[in-house]
């Protein structure tokens, strides 16, 4: 009788041990799904994907999440809801590993390379920007008549007649989608260092052709050295910074620069790059659509940019690769890829590595543990703290 009376406990009674068991269950497979996605990041396409991306870029969630999990639990051994608890206390465990895990290996990573974080900033979200940039400034019309525009973000003011070094900074999207401006938390953060940020936007398909985007970069570029006297920049500290896609075709402008293969967009000279800063950015783009942990949604953007697929196009998949430009006279270069970034392979940071050091270029290159793509879109996170600690290095070692 008392067997029987404990194997009936086990059955929910009442409202409150049905809805949390109810809660339970459904949080299961997607706190699990999650975490093989945090795990095994691919497929960025996949809906579930997709939310184990926002969880890496923002910890805040998976810290929240946390917590209405102990909150539930706590429920759970006050309303005696047995099965609840019993599901319960594996997905808090899960959670906190999925936490505890890449905090200790970021600040591992940071301590090794003598670069101090701060964990309490890791969990922030936003930050107020209250830079003034000048908006839609137009660096271009093409011969079909667009007109090409960017912001300027000017630099914090120390001396009215010192000039500035200026950073052209080119945004991602997969050469399809994004826009200038994005990242406004890393624009006020390089305004603070002393920077002019020229943010830059591009013409992408299917109004722009192939050679399009990083001809507009180009055209940008050459503009900034016009207007140099305008916005008191020095024109022989001009550097190059992008992300993801950005990243890219910022590596591409600057090595390519003087190739015919590849003009700017409009009547611009040809400007000397002081430094290309690389977030992300894939340098070989027959090997990136080849292999990389998203086929579906890279070889659905590449075609679009491009065209076709390398085998359509292997001549374009050629000429829009920065690995192919890279010589003894290659601008520095810094880059930073996360090891769990679900777009970018790790190999396409190692081929850049190998082909800047093979050619005597002067470059860093960071692989970030743990951290997605995207990784800066939170300015708290570890991984950004460590990566501006770098870039800060790096561009007052060539803006000196």
């Amino acid at each position: 009788m008392k067997q029987t009376q404990k194997t009936l406990s086990w059955r929910p009674r009442g409202f409150f041990q049905w809805l949390l068991t109810i809660l339970a269950v459904i949080a299961l497979p997607i706190t699990v799904m999650i975490a093989y996605y945090l795990l095994n990041p691919i497929n960025v396409s996949n809906i579930m994907s997709g939310l184990a991306w926002s969880a890496s870029l923002f910890p805040m969630v998976l810290l929240t999440t946390t917590l209405v999990m102990i909150v539930l639990l706590v429920l759970a051994f006050w309303k005696k809801a047995l099965i609840a608890r019993t599901i319960l206390i594996p997905i808090l465990l899960l959670l906190i590993f999925l936490i505890v895990q890449p905090i200790t290996s970021m600040l591992s990573y940071a301590k090794s390379e003598k670069v101090s974080v701060s964990l309490s900033s890791h969990f922030s979200i936003k930050k107020d920007i209250s830079s003034k940039p000048i908006q839609d400034v137009v660096y271009g019309k093409t011969t079909d008549g667009v007109e090409l525009k960017l912001d300027v973000w000017p630099a914090k003011e120390e001396s009215a007649d010192t000039l500035k070094p200026a950073i052209v900074k080119v945004h991602g999207g997969g050469w399809v989608g994004g826009d200038k401006s994005e990242n406004p938390a890393l624009n006020q953060w390089l305004n603070e260092l002393g920077y002019t940020i020229f943010d830059v936007q591009y013409r992408m398909p299917p109004h722009a052709g192939w050679k399009d985007e990083v001809g507009d970069v180009k055209s940008a570029l050459g503009w900034v050295l016009d207007n140099a006297d305008t916005y008191k920049i020095d024109p022989q500290k001009i550097n190059l910074m992008g992300e993801s896609a950005g990243g890219n075709l910022a590596m591409l402008a600057a090595y390519s620069m003087g190739n015919a293969q590849l003009p700017p967009s409009t009547n611009v000279p040809n400007v000397p790059i002081n430094s290309v800063i690389n977030l992300y950015g894939p340098a070989d783009m027959t090997t990136f659509y080849k292999s990389n942990p998203s086929p579906d949604y890279v070889q659905d953007v590449t075609k679009q940019y491009i065209g076709g697929s390398p085998s359509q196009f292997s001549d374009r998949y050629k000429i829009l690769s920065p690995i192919n430009y890279i010589q003894e006279s290659t601008p520095p270069t810094i880059t930073f890829l996360g090891t769990s970034d679900r777009i970018v392979p790790e190999e396409q940071a190692e081929i850049l590595n190998k082909a800047l050091a093979l050619n005597g270029v002067a470059h860093e290159f960071y692989l970030l543990p743990e951290a997605d793509h995207g990784f800066d879109t939170n300015p708290g996170s570890l991984s950004t703290q460590f990566a501006r600690e770098q870039v800060k290095a790096f561009l007052q070692k060539y803006n000196k």
